[in-house]
């Protein structure tokens, strides 16, 4: 069983390199080149259909990788889904985001990558970050692609939304500055604190969250194909 975890809006998948995940069960992702005129919804079965996700496997992601996991879910018969720091529709999502949103197509490249170059001075500045994090991120958020920050923006925005229709887990923190927390509280996990980007902020406590997620996943799974085995006219679980 796989588990594919994939990165967010302006990162990369270095954006879990503090969690530490074992290697020979995780997969960490980049974001993939947008074609023109693709909804966020094409772009996830595109996605999927290029990393091989197949029936049995455990998608999951952050923020906007957390949206593309969902879509994922709702075309291949997944064992599980995690979403972390993510959100199930736009509506969930801040209002600050919402309104740079409409206008991230015309603003100056060099202007898009000041800014998210400034973001982790800024929340190490609010305690949101350690030196370690602060500098990763720097980093990642220094590299990212000027035309996916004008691209995802409205893509975001435009999703039609989507309700897990798999098995899921939903890690949070409290007071995130970008996203909401929403959904069922008995697949919800609330951390404490204001960051978004709780996978190198709350690195170590995600991680747990997640391994324990993939273990309730595998179990389930394995429960599943007992009573099948032992019942051979029982219907597949979709």
């Amino acid at each position: 069983m796989r588990v594919f975890l994939i990165t967010g809006f302006a990162l990369d998948k270095r954006a879990f390199a503090l969690m530490d995940l074992p290697s020979e069960t995780y997969r960490t992702l980049d974001l993939i080149p947008i074609l023109k005129g693709e909804s966020l919804r094409e772009y996830a079965a595109r996605m999927a259909k290029e990393i091989g996700l197949a029936p049995g496997d455990i998608i999951g992601g952050v923020s906007l990788g957390g949206m593309l996991a969902l879509e994922m879910s709702r075309l291949v018969d997944v064992a599980g889904l995690i979403l972390i720091a993510s959100a199930t529709h736009p509506r969930h999502i801040r209002k600050r985001f919402k309104l740079w949103a409409p206008i991230a197509e015309w603003v100056p490249r060099s202007v898009i990558r000041r800014i998210f170059t400034l973001i982790p001075r800024i929340l190490a500045l609010q305690n949101m970050l350690s030196p370690e994090g602060q500098a990763l991120l720097a980093d990642i958020m220094g590299g990212f692609p000027p035309n996916l920050l004008q691209t995802f923006p409205m893509m975001i925005l435009r999703w039609p939304g989507c309700d897990p229709g798999v098995p899921y887990r939903h890690i949070h923190a409290q007071g995130d500055w970008l996203i909401r927390p929403s959904g069922d509280p008995a697949a919800m996990t609330i951390l404490p604190g204001r960051n978004h980007l709780i996978t190198v902020s709350h690195a170590k406590v995600v991680r747990g969250l997640v391994m324990d997620a993939v273990q309730g996943f595998q179990n389930a799974a394995k429960s599943n194909s007992g009573t099948v085995s032992r019942n051979p006219s029982s219907p597949a679980r979709r």
